[in-house]
């Protein structure tokens, strides 16, 4: 299965720029085969606070509508992030995944608000873990920060065999997403698709490193710090092999892990 990382330059606050960036990539992709295009954390907003405006009803949502009609034109799954407002009044920080028909098959809100930072006084944390299908393949969403929690991966990777993670990972902290890309693979026996944006956004800068790495931990695509679309193929009987090779779940205790929680 190919597969498209859509390393985008955001720009902040600007959903109609980065709506034009993103269809380019989009028909790009299409164009290349790719079964699906992954785009980064917040893709059409950037890392914005300013949710009382920028913030979009989980039920008439510009960003997701745009999406969808992106998805169906160019018959290719789209996973993407938005900032969404849910019924209850709360935002959550988002990854949605829409299919070739326009269809919203996954949508994961993310678990960990980053609480370092201010993420975590603007937005709620989700509380669920999401599988969808793609083609035959199990795949899980998560977000930026989930990737420091290690429990979350080994419960989705016990369907999965792919796990997208998108993200705006500062560059500060860039030898820890690859370094626990790595892990997050290695350990949960799957394929890891990373998407990370590019650019400077208020204190911040952002170097990309997308990437796609295997159950073995290898990175199986070029890293590069500028916009570009990155496009790899993964062979997902590759996953199954080693985990009837290697039975590590098999040997996972958990009844004694939960003791200790």
């Amino acid at each position: 299965m190919k597969i498209a990382l859509a390393q985008t330059n955001i720009i902040w606050e600007d959903k109609a720029a980065n709506m034009r960036t993103a269809s380019e990539m989009i028909a790009s992709a299409a164009s290349k085969g790719c079964a699906i295009i992954i785009f980064p954390e917040v893709a059409l907003t950037g890392f914005t606070m300013n949710i009382d405006i920028l913030a979009e009803p989980q039920e008439s949502s510009e960003t997701v509508e745009f999406f969808r009609h992106e998805a169906a034109k160019n018959n290719i799954f789209i996973t993407f992030g938005a900032a969404l407002t849910h019924t209850d009044g709360k935002v959550r920080n988002q990854s949605i995944t829409i299919d070739r028909n326009g269809n919203i098959v996954s949508s994961y809100a993310k678990i960990h608000p980053f609480s370092h930072g201010v993420e975590a006084k603007y937005f709620a944390g989700g509380g669920s873990i999401e599988w969808f299908d793609i083609d035959g393949i199990t795949v899980s969403p998560f977000i930026c920060y989930d990737l420091r929690f290690p429990e979350i991966f080994q419960a989705a990777s016990a369907k999965s065999r792919l796990i997208i993670e998108i993200t705006c990972w500062p560059d500060l902290r860039l030898p820890n997403f690859d370094l626990l890309l790595r892990a997050r693979a290695l350990e949960n026996q799957c394929f890891i698709a990373a998407v990370n944006r590019v650019g400077d956004e208020m204190k911040y800068h952002y170097s990309g490193h997308s990437q796609i790495v295997s159950p073995y931990g290898e990175v199986l695509t070029e890293i590069c710090e500028d916009e570009a679309l990155i496009i790899g193929e993964i062979d997902i009987s590759k996953a199954d092999k080693y985990r009837r090779e290697y039975q590590l779940k098999k040997d996972r205790r958990p009844e004694i892990y939960k003791k200790y929680l």
